[in-house]
């Protein structure tokens, strides 16, 4: 049971009063809020950054090539922006259009999964998911991830029950979205599934027979897997030619190898137990992961349904895939929403019986709530017209107009110790002509102090958490010693990026003697890039 069934008139206004209310709600709050860190910081700066040197291939932010995420977003993002919209509604224009098309390629999977049922409540389930409202509502490349995702296994399925043209165009297509918009994760995370449900499938395959084999290689070659291949993985070749041409050949070292299989195996950043999606799914997928795990037992008991097989292998492979992973957020699994949905809706008729009609209304109530919620929230607790203060702005972004207000009237030179965060590159970038120049160490800076290359009246930009701290060891990366007084007058300071800290190089500051510094971080190859 996947809902109520409804009259096909009654079906058709529920959907298109969804999406409409969808999409005023997501297209006028484009333009009514500032940036949310911490994605969308980051995202503003790469565009503005690749539209001020037209540089379609490489992603810039200050000044120095981006290598975290493909160029999809970013094109999308800048088309946008070309055509007139304000930068901040620009970046948000993608997720946007992949929340909607996300919504209503959900229809198109229950349709191809269940004929003749109705996708209204899976649609609506799905639009209201928490980790759905927030992850598609900021600038976020796994909302493109999402939507390629499902149009892949909507594709694979349709194809395997003889749908649509003999190239199966939506699979390969809803690959070179997910490829484009995130790299190869965007087939890590499907191929896998979709082959194990080949093996599941084959009649004879177990025990070994050769009728079993040649069955399996039939339904592998009806993929068309080679031509497939070249379709999910072209534009993502020639953008890494292109950028590789344009900048170095580390560039695209730094993309394929540092950012899809390093950080997988190392956890250089967002390091979690393997057990973060036991604890992050209920919350993420409210209500209706507390119905999935009656949804992997059904599923698993008609496991002989093409539908259901696939929907659990879906779901437990993009579990399973990104809890291996040492670096994980929650977010992660967002491409297996609607399978988890599916799973969650489908188990209400077995594990209720003649209470799942009760349940499903119950279900239809707490998703209208949730939308309704986050609707109001979006059009008028973000800008501040209803509950001012409520939501107050973010730590990490709190004093920098303070910031940018004070440089912009006394217009001398700064520099920031280490690489700025992208809030504070976004609020002071437009004060320079060029990328903020930064130093990496406590040696080089006072160096070029002692120097004159950072000269009296300069600025300097400290964040709090790299000053020393008394009783603990300095750290390669600490300020050590602090800027002392005689030689720097601290200005001000702002509550953004857990604090920062204003100090303006003193005209004695050259004659001070040679400080004795931490070791300084080693140089890596990837140095030379952003990865955030």
């Amino acid at each position: 049971m996947l809902g109520p069934e409804l009259e096909p008139r009654a079906d058709r206004r529920l959907a298109i009063g969804l999406f409409v209310f969808l999409a005023l709600v997501y297209g006028i709050a484009m333009f009514t809020h500032g940036l949310i860190p911490a994605e969308e910081p980051r995202f503003a700066e790469v565009v503005r950054e690749m539209i001020a040197r037209g540089s379609w291939w490489v992603p810039f932010k200050n000044g120095l090539p981006y290598v975290e995420y493909p160029p999809l977003y970013y094109w999308l993002s800048i088309i946008a922006r070309l055509v007139g919209l304000p930068l901040r509604a620009a970046i948000r224009v993608p997720g946007t259009v992949a929340y909607l098309l996300w919504i209503f390629w959900m229809g198109r999977w229950v349709r191809s999964a269940f004929p003749g049922v109705s996708p209204t409540l899976p649609r609506l389930a799905l639009a209201a998911l928490p980790i759905a409202l927030y992850n598609f509502f900021t600038a976020h490349t796994d909302s493109l991830l999402a939507l390629g995702v499902l149009m892949a296994y909507t594709g694979y399925l349709r194809h395997r029950q003889g749908s649509g043209t003999r190239f199966p165009w939506e699979l390969w297509g809803g690959l070179a979205i997910a490829t484009t918009a995130k790299g190869p994760v965007g087939l890590a995370i499907t191929l896998p599934a979709m082959g194990l449900d080949l093996v599941a499938s084959t009649p004879g395959l177990w025990p070994l027979s050769r009728e079993g084999w040649r069955g399996l290689w039939h339904g592998i070659r009806s993929l068309r897997p080679l031509r497939g291949l070249a379709l999910s993985l072209g534009v993502l070749a020639l953008w890494a030619l292109m950028a590789g041409l344009q900048s170095n050949w580390d560039f695209d070292r730094a993309f394929f190898i540092y950012q899809n299989f390093t950080r997988f195996l190392s956890g250089l950043d967002h390091e979690h137990g393997p057990f973060l999606y036991l604890k992050s799914l209920w919350g993420d997928f409210f209500p209706w992961a507390f119905l999935l795990p009656f949804g992997i037992v059904l599923a698993w008991r008609r496991r002989g349904d093409p539908a259901f097989r696939l929907a659990l292998l879906w779901t437990l492979w993009t579990i399973l895939f990104f809890s291996a992973s040492v670096s994980k957020q929650s977010k992660y699994i967002l491409p297996a929403a609607p399978a988890i949905v599916t799973l969650s809706v489908g188990a209400m008729g077995w594990a209720f019986g003649k209470r799942a009609r009760l349940v499903s209304r119950v279900g239809y109530g707490i998703s209208v709530f949730l939308l309704a919620v986050a609707g109001f929230v979006a059009l008028f607790v973000l800008p501040g017209w209803v509950l001012p203060g409520i939501l107050p702005t973010p730590e990490t972004m709190r004093g920098l107009p303070v910031l940018r207000s004070y440089l912009a009237h006394h217009p001398d030179p700064f520099v920031s110790y280490l690489y700025p965060a992208p809030p504070t590159i976004y609020a002071l970038y437009p004060l320079r002509q060029a990328p903020i120049p930064f130093v990496r160490s406590a040696r080089a800076l006072y160096a070029e102090v002692r120097s004159g290359r950072i000269h009296a009246g300069s600025y300097l930009i400290v964040y709090r958490n790299t000053l020393p701290v008394p009783g603990r060891k300095p750290r390669s990366v600490t300020l050590s010693p602090a800027p002392n007084p005689a030689y720097f007058t601290r200005v001000l300071s702002i509550p953004a990026q857990g604090g920062l800290i204003l100090y303006r190089v003193r005209s004695q500051a050259r004659m001070m003697p040679r400080p004795q510094t931490p070791t300084p971080p080693p140089w890596h190859w990837w140095d030379q890039f952003d990865t955030d």
